[in-house]
This record gives structure tokens, sequence and C-alpha cells, in this order.
């Protein structure tokens, strides 16, 4: 775990476009000014906050209890990470959420992603306690794959992000948590994603489009002794023999990870031949999205908006009180075309994954079903093991 700077200079930027070195100075000044008068408004707060606590021979007052009260509302504990897709490298040059209370939470920056979509990242140390929820995200990052700097700046759902932090969700074993991260994902094309995350439950909040920008060497790579173009091209040679077959193979697809967005009315159907009980339910959908949840769970027992599934896994006890467990990663172009198919129908308006083992706890067979409808998913790589509680 990296500690962060203390502070941090704003992206100067707008419209996608650099902005020129005469504008610079001006954007910076202004930001130090904002600065003075944050730390001046805090420090006025914060001696009448210790006035009012230290009069009556030190007790606390109401008043101060409301004080503080007010000074911790919709503020919660959480750090910033960051992600990419897998083969498709990013650098992030310069990126912060920003507060409402015009604080600047850094976002770990100086090293390549490509960790996965959705994944979590790199977390620094930000401050210390209880942080505001951001209401914008500003972010500078190459694609490496591409050879392309990206600029975003982008207004983030702010009463949706405080009311997950509030609401917190439950975890596999039915203990209520809270998130503790928010992430940016940037994609080909300048695709970016944002979502909430805990241990056990990530959820998308925000999707967007930045623009292509430029950055100069100097200032990406300021001790370095070549060109952009030759720096972009040396990190390109280091890619692994695998992106390098991947990017070769499939070229660079613009637009997936908005794709992977597209989302449909379903629910997850666990059946045993011979009275299983399930136990747990892990999903992980192809736009990042992802939880682990207990059997009954209301998750798992209501219809939903979602894209498919990317990979689940799940544990059930045989009549026998023998615990098992199954992992299914789902054939890429095969899931999609069954959502897509078992929907053509009009007269569809919801679908059940279902997913049922036989009695000899050995054989799992999958099958996407409407009332309409039934397509058999044939083409996942599925493992069936015993499993320990």
């Amino acid at each position: 775990m990296h500690q962060a700077q203390d502070s941090y200079e704003p992206i100067i930027s707008c419209n996608g476009q650099s902005v020129p070195h005469a504008y610079g100075a001006e954007l910076k000044n202004e930001f130090t000014k904002e600065k003075k008068v944050r730390f001046i408004m805090r420090y006025i707060f914060f001696t009448i906050s210790l006035h009012i606590i230290g009069c009556k021979d030190q007790k606390p007052t109401k008043l101060s209890e409301e004080i503080e009260e007010v000074s911790l509302m919709n503020k919660f504990e959480w750090r910033p990470t960051e992600c990419a897709p897998e083969h498709y490298p990013v650098e992030i040059y310069q990126g912060s959420f920003i507060t409402d209370d015009g604080d600047y939470i850094v976002i770990p920056s100086g090293g390549t992603k490509n960790n996965g979509w959705g994944k979590l990242g790199s977390t620094w140390v930000v401050g210390s306690g209880k942080k505001s929820i951001p209401s914008k995200l500003k972010i500078i990052w190459v694609s490496y794959t591409e050879k392309q700097f990206y600029f975003g700046d982008f207004n983030l759902p702010n009463d949706k992000i405080i009311k997950y932090f509030k609401d917190g969700y439950e975890d596999h074993n039915g203990i209520h948590r809270e998130y503790t991260n928010i992430a940016v994902g940037m994609a080909p094309g300048g695709v970016v994603s944002v979502w909430v995350m805990g241990a056990g439950s990530y959820i998308e909040i925000g999707h967007y489009k930045g623009k292509k920008t430029e950055v100069t060497i100097e200032d990406f790579n300021p001790d370095g002794t070549i060109t952009l173009e030759e720096y972009l091209n040396n990190r390109q040679l280091e890619f692994s023999s695998e992106t390098k077959q991947v990017i070769a193979k499939e070229g660079i697809p613009f637009g997936k990870w908005t794709n992977y967005r597209r989302s449909y009315n379903w629910k997850p159907i666990f059946k045993h031949q011979d009275r299983g009980v399930l136990k747990n339910f892990i999903s992980t959908f192809y736009n990042g999205e992802f939880y682990n949840i207990r059997a009954d769970d209301k998750l798992l027992s209501k219809y939903s908006l979602h894209p498919p599934s990317k990979r689940i896994a799940f544990s059930w006890y045989d009549k026998s009180g023998n615990r098992y467990g199954s992992e299914i990663l789902f054939d890429e172009k095969e899931i999609w075309n069954a959502f897509e198919e078992i929907y053509k129908n009009q007269k569809t308006t919801e679908a059940n994954l279902v997913l049922e083992i036989d009695k000899y706890n050995s054989n799992l067979n999958i099958t996407l079903e409407s009332e309409n409808d039934t397509i058999p998913i044939e083409k996942s790589k599925i493992k069936i093991y015993n499993s320990a509680d």
C-alpha cells in the first residue's frame, strides 16, 4: 500500500484538450486561492468547535455534539482505486475524485494497470478518517494499446453513491458490511466506468466517455531522454506474449465494454435432483458488477436487470450433509447469444438461468429458460468439487 501525497494540483485541462501554458498558472493560482479559503473556513470552524467543547469544564454540550454530527454527515471511510481490462493496459497521469467540499481525493497513478474490468486495484492511504463522497471525477490517462491520451471531467451521481454507502450490503454470512472503495475503470476508446466496491459487492454507478487529449513527454516522463512516440512504442514491446497474441487476433474491440452493460431481466435458479440445498452464491457480471451472497438473499429470489454472468460459483449440501462446490466460466459468445436469442421473442419478459446438479453431485446441466423457450448452455468450463465448511 502506498502513501499518497498530501496535496494535489488539479488537472489543468478543459473540453478534452490540453490547456495552453498561458492559462496554466492562472488556474493554478485559482486552485491555490480555493485551498486557502477552505483552510481558513475549516480553521474557523475548528476553533469555534474547540471553544464550545472547552466550555463547562470541557464537558460536551448539545451544540458541540450537533456540530460534530454535522461535520461527519454523509462522510465515510473509503479509498479510491483503479482498473483496466486484461490485455489493454493503461496508466493514469493525473486523476482525482472531487467532493463538494472542494477536496481532491487522489486516484493511484504512475503504474501500468490491466488487472481486469471491475477489479480492485491499487489503494493509497489518502488523508485520515472519514471523507465526503465525491461528486466529480477528473482524470487524464494513457491507453498503451492505442498510444493515446484521454481526458475526462465527469459528474458523479453523488446522492446515489451516498445511499449505497449508507445502506451497505449483506455478505455471504448474512453480516452487514459497508462499501470501502470507489473504483474507476478505463477501457479502449476513452471508455470509463465507476463502481462502488465492498468485499462482497461491486456495483456500477456511472459510465462515461473521455475525449482524446495530448500530454508532452516532458510532463509525462520528465526524466526521460526519448520522444513520446519512442516511449509508447517501448511500452508496447513490453506487452506479454499473451497480450500480443490477443491484440493480433482481435485488434482493439472498441465499444466492447459499453456493450457489456446490455442488461436483461433474469435470475439464476439452483436445482438438485436429490434434495440438495444451496448454501451460497457468487456471480461476476460482464460489466464488472459482482456479489457474494447467502442462498436466502433477496437478490436470488427476484428478477433484476443485469448483463449475463461471466463467472458463477456456488456451494450446496447434499441430503447427507456433505458440502460441494462448483465454478462456471461461461463461453462469452455462447452466453450472450443465448440471452439475445431468448429475448427475440417479444412475449419474453423474464428468464431463468437454471443450474441443475445431478443426484450424484458430479454433473451440472445449464439452461436458459423462459415461458416460451429453452436454450442449452453447453460450452462453459465447469468444475465440481468437495468443499469443506
